[in-house]
């Protein structure tokens, strides 16, 4: 088994719990489904929630409400040597195909090599062709012994209806400000600026990761990245190449947070009001209110709708020229402010 992400980690995250111990109590009354689908933003701990289940169905001594963490499996599986664990994941957001999906069907048909249960994981699933999701439609309709898949996506309408309609759906919502705020004081990290909750869309991990990042001078504060680049796109031309390459390093979540920035502006000039608490440029608010006042409603409707669509195309389609597409996406923007 292995794995980019650490299957154990010493961080809480008690917005998961009620949805293990609902999978624990169903695993006890007989009625754990052999397919399991876990959708939900990024950051949220899909992953975490997903071993925490593998773990607890190979437990040879599961206990009360979760696995017993000593026994020879909980051992194995700590050590992402568990030979009844398998985990199928995307390789640099590739397309997971048919050889990959019947690899592990062979696995699923062999004997478990200890106790009773064999557990698989397929990551970003939305990425299994159409091929390798047919050739998962048998082994859920009819499983081999107790085989367990837990698939994992952003939302169910990422995968095919068919192998939709074939595993039980739990969607994993973010927990309140009230919960995140306390969560992050538990680990030493105190937010002042509700704002960042917004950027992060309450996502605990990624925004934890962020914090830390942000705390320890490896990461720069990219909202105010954001608002220094739209400001140079606007007043020199050199600069659309440099913005166009801060976008496009990181293209969902910096052209999310560029989305942030025209919707609040679209909030100001429709409202004339100052900003609530908690938005995300609410730091930038007089620069913003400037800025309101060069553009029109319609304009800032129709960038609102260019910035989702570019996103999209270049989150759904990794092949496509990302620095190329921003920077038309910058030139309309610029294009529509009056001087």
């Amino acid at each position: 088994m292995t794995s980019k992400d650490t299957l154990t980690s010493s961080v809480a995250t008690p917005w998961l719990t009620p949805t293990f111990n609902n999978l624990v109590q169903n695993s006890k009354t007989g009625r754990f489904a052999h397919g399991l689908l876990f959708t939900g933003s990024a950051g949220l701990g899909k992953f975490k929630l997903a071993s925490r289940t593998a773990k607890y169905l190979l437990c040879t001594n599961k206990q009360e409400s979760d696995a017993c963490g000593e026994c020879h499996s909980c051992n194995l599986f700590d050590a992402q040597n568990h030979l009844d664990f398998h985990l199928l994941q995307s390789e640099s957001n590739k397309a997971i195909g048919i050889e990959q999906v019947r690899s592990l069907i062979d696995s699923l048909n062999e004997r478990p090599h200890l106790g009773d249960n064999k557990v698989v994981i397929i990551k970003d699933a939305q990425l299994l062709t159409i091929p390798a999701a047919n050739a998962l439609l048998k082994t859920l309709e009819e499983p081999q012994g107790n085989s367990y898949l837990i698939l994992l996506a952003r939302t169910h309408h990422q995968l095919m209806p068919t192998l939709y309609s074939r595993v039980q759906h739990t969607h994993i919502h973010t927990p309140s400000d009230e919960e995140l705020l306390s969560w992050l004081a538990q680990q030493q990290v105190a937010v002042t600026d509700k704002g960042v909750l917004r950027q992060f869309q309450n996502c605990p991990l990624v925004l934890l990761n962020y914090l830390n990042a942000l705390q320890s001078g490896d990461a720069s504060d990219e909202r105010r990245d954001c608002v220094e680049g739209l400001f140079s796109l606007l007043n020199r031309a050199e600069m659309l190449l440099d913005f166009s390459q801060f976008l496009a390093s990181d293209v969902e979540s910096r052209l999310q947070l560029l989305f942030f920035m025209f919707h609040e502006l679209h909030k100001i000039k429709l409202t004339g009001q100052p900003l609530s608490d908690d938005a995300v440029y609410g730091f930038a608010l007089p620069q913003l209110q400037i800025w309101s006042e060069r553009v029109s409603l319609k304009s800032l409707r129709y960038l609102c709708s260019e910035i989702l669509k570019v996103r999209t195309q270049l989150v759904e389609h990794t092949g496509l020229k990302k620095e190329l597409l921003i920077s038309a996406l910058l030139i309309k923007i610029k294009n529509e402010f009056k001087h």
